[in-house]
């Protein structure tokens, strides 16, 4: 026994071997461009996010004396302190700076795909 999902017959659903295609939104140029465009984002935040931990990392491994210069002589807080502390608030930053693209330019991109509408 097969079973089949119930897909709608609109016009351009159907493929040339007579199925039917249950996502031709996908196949849309403009769909395309935005998923190329996420992607690529998102790998440009990914590979800056790696760049600065792994600097540190490597840093703190083959130069601890650059992060141990206090930052006050005769105090004992060091400069490696408020690096750790910032490498915290730029993940915030990054991930604020992803929401921010998101809601704003590729949200509009998909609603204007969802509506058909020219890019």
């Amino acid at each position: 026994m097969t079973h089949t999902a119930p897909f709608p017959s609109a016009p351009g659903l159907a493929r040339i071997d007579g199925s039917v295609d249950p996502h031709p939104m996908l196949r849309q140029p403009r769909f395309e461009r935005l998923h190329r465009a996420r992607r690529a984002f998102s790998w440009t935040l990914t590979a800056v996010m790696l760049l600065v931990y792994f600097g540190f990392i490597l840093t703190l491994a083959f130069r601890p004396d650059l992060l141990a210069v206090p930052l006050t002589p005769g105090q004992p807080m060091t400069v490696g302190i408020p690096i750790g502390f910032g490498m915290f608030a730029f993940t915030f930053a990054m991930v604020a700076v992803y929401v921010y693209r998101s809601n704003t330019v590729y949200d509009k991109m998909i609603d204007e795909i969802r509506q058909g509408e020219p890019s």
